[in-house]
Order: structure tokens, then sequence, then C-alpha cells
């Protein structure tokens, strides 16, 4: 008998991106068969200026208030266009139905970039989920009402000035950008799930990384680069290891900060009232993948998703290929270590972590009387 030790999980949050990798497909999996139903949908990427950026990056709570800004945004020109729809909003309560994803990084991880990520039925839907389709968008007038909302609340809240918002109403490029995709139809589920695994895609990518030990600098190549990450990649990224580990640290939310939220006719109230009613929206066919001893959740949240993520069966035996059978699932630190050991596995360092450097800067205790003749050469003797 041949055993087999697979690792599942690290319980870290972010920073793995193998871990992060099996959530998104789970997430993925979830919006496609149980929240978007069969009614086409559009993606939508909302982006703000960089003079904007650092308010967000020292209060968290603001990230919420950029999805729902877009949120009321696309409600409001979704509504104005019901007429046009054949439909009434005070006849039919209709409501446009929206998954908001705030991240705050971009291509380059290093740098604070918040923005929200969205995707919104492409109409309105009715309680009973009919789909009532609407012209298309302009996303011209989706920003134009997404700015104005986002910096009335920031001018509330005291984060901004008047003159602040003078200014970027008067630039002649307003810094704000909404991106509008093009519709999916609802039975392109591949397509569906891609767009939902980017909305909570990982901050870094492995096989972009490259770390050089001898200069302690780590580079990371550019999101299309062939061939790994390199130093001398055009657009490659380097940095000391410790400044891109402090900036990784950034995008760690705060504890229970929600970062995905559902709005409209796809809130989590709305769909419990749908189940309750009858009109919980159509689920599509199992794919056969579910259908191979992993259609329990349970299973497909370990089974398949690393099947999807490593493309190799951790099921199947790498020698005859006949399905293996689960001995345990070990989660105790101490016999993870033992058994790692005896596998010869467990990674030691080569040596202990390098001393502190010396400090250089020490405070000097004279400034005040330097400050004194620093304004006494400048004429005031």
């Amino acid at each position: 008998m041949q055993c087999a030790t697979y690792a599942y999980s690290c319980k870290r949050r972010c920073f793995c991106p193998s871990c992060h990798q099996k959530r998104a497909l789970l997430f993925a999996e979830h919006v496609d068969e149980e929240v978007l139903g069969q009614v086409p949908v559009r993606q939508y990427v909302v982006t703000i200026p960089k003079m904007l950026r650092l308010c967000f990056k020292y209060d968290r709570k603001l990230l919420g208030e950029l999805s729902r800004c877009f949120y009321d945004s696309i409600k409001e020109i979704f509504l104005l266009a019901a007429p046009q729809a054949g439909a009434s909003s005070e006849a039919s309560p209709l409501l446009p139905a929206m998954i908001s994803s705030v991240q705050t990084y971009g291509e380059d991880p290093t740098r604070f970039h918040p923005h929200a990520h969205c995707l919104a039925a492409d109409g309105l839907l009715a309680p009973d989920g009919s789909l009532f389709p609407i012209p298309e968008p302009d996303p011209v007038q989706i920003m134009l009402r997404f700015r104005r909302r986002l910096l009335q609340i920031l001018l509330a809240k005291e984060r901004i000035s008047q003159r602040l918002v003078e200014v970027l109403l008067s630039w002649r490029h307003p810094g704000f950008s909404v991106f509008q995709g093009d519709p999916v139809h609802p039975e392109d589920h591949e397509a569906r799930e891609r767009l939902a695994r980017y909305m909570a895609h990982p901050p870094v990518g492995l096989v972009r990384l490259h770390y050089d030990p001898q200069m302690r600098q780590v580079a990371y190549a550019p999101k299309h680069h062939q061939g790994g990450a390199g130093r001398d990649s055009p657009g490659t990224i380097t940095c000391p290891a410790l400044d891109f580990l402090a900036a990784l640290c950034t995008h760690i939310p705060d504890a229970g900060q929600q970062l995905i939220r559902y709005y409209g006719a796809w809130s989590h109230v709305r769909r419990a009232r749908a189940r309750k009613g009858g009109c919980a929206a159509a689920r599509p066919a199992p794919s056969p993948d579910t259908q191979d001893g992993c259609a329990h959740p349970g299973k497909r949240t370990w089974a398949r998703l690393i099947k999807k993520v490593y493309e190799a069966d951790p099921l199947l035996c790498r020698r005859c290929s006949r399905p293996l059978k689960i001995v345990s699932l070990i989660d105790a630190p101490s016999v993870i270590e033992k058994i790692l050991r005896h596998l010869k596995l467990w990674d030691q360092p080569e040596r202990p972590p390098p001393a502190p450097a010396p400090r250089t800067l020490h405070y000097d205790f004279e400034m005040p009387a330097w400050e004194d003749d620093l304004g006494s050469s400048d004429g005031t003797e």
C-alpha cells in the first residue's frame, strides 16, 4: 500500500495564492449556480483618482462606500430606462441586481489601489425572477453619478475639503473611470465563472514572483510576461523583500470586513424571499465533474477545487490512476511536523535570521539650538 500526503489549506487569508485561488473557485461556482440565474450579466470595473486613495487606505470602512455609491448610480440609470423596457417601476417593483467585490491591489501589488469589480444583471429584475432588458447604459453617465455621490459622502465625512472637490470637478479628465464589458449569455457558464473568479483573485501570483536571496530583493513580473519573473524583464517591479511584504500587508482586510456585497435583486434578503416564495433562480444542470463523487459541497471545497487549481486529481493514484481512499484528515501541527520530518520534507532554515542592523539614526538633543542658528542666519541678526 502506498500513502500520499496532501496539504489542503494553510488557513491564511490573501497571502497564499493556492488557498485563495480555491476560495475564488468556490465563490465563482456559487455565483454561477446559486445567484445569477438565467439572466445576461455585464462586468463593471470602477476606479477613483489617486488623490482620493489615501482616504480609503487609512479608513477601511470607506471601502464599502465604493460599492454602495456605484450600485446607487446604476440603480438610478436603470430605473430611468424602465419605461423604455416596457415596464413601469411603480406598477412592478423592478430592481437592478449586482455583486460587488472591493479590491485594494492591481497590476502592481506594492501600490494601494482601491477599486471595485462588479457583476450586474443586464436589465431590471422582477420579484418572480423575470428580466426586463433595458438599452445599453452609458458608462460616462454612470461615472458622473458615481463621482457625485462619492464626493458628497467623503465631504460629509470630512475626509476631503470643498476646495479639493472643486479641483477634482475642474479636471478635463475626471480621474474616475467606469469600464463596462459586453453582456455575457446565461448559458456561457465558463465566462460567468471566469468573471466571478477575477472578482476574488489573490493579490500576487507565484509564477510572476522571484526572490533573490543574495540581494534580498523581490522581482514581480508583469501580468502577461512569458518565462517567469526576472530582474531584467521589461516592466518588472523590483524592491527589497521586507518592503514587498510591508506593501502586501496593506491589502490584508480588517477582521470582519466584508469585501463582497450583494445588492438589489441579488441581495441575501431578496434571494431568501424568492426561495420561500418558490421563485428561486433556476440552477444550471450539474457538470460531469460534480458527479464523480465530489458533488457534496464538503468534497467540492477540497478535492475538485484542488483538481482545478493544480490540474491534477488528488484522489487518483499517481501510478495506476485508480481512486484513492482517504485514510485521515490531519490538522494537528505537531502531527504534521512529525510526518513531514519522517518524509524529509520539513524545511529547516539554513541559518538563523540575520542580526538587526546597527542604528545609524540618533536623536540630536542640540536640535533646538541648531534651529536657532538657522533662524539667525537669514538676516534676523
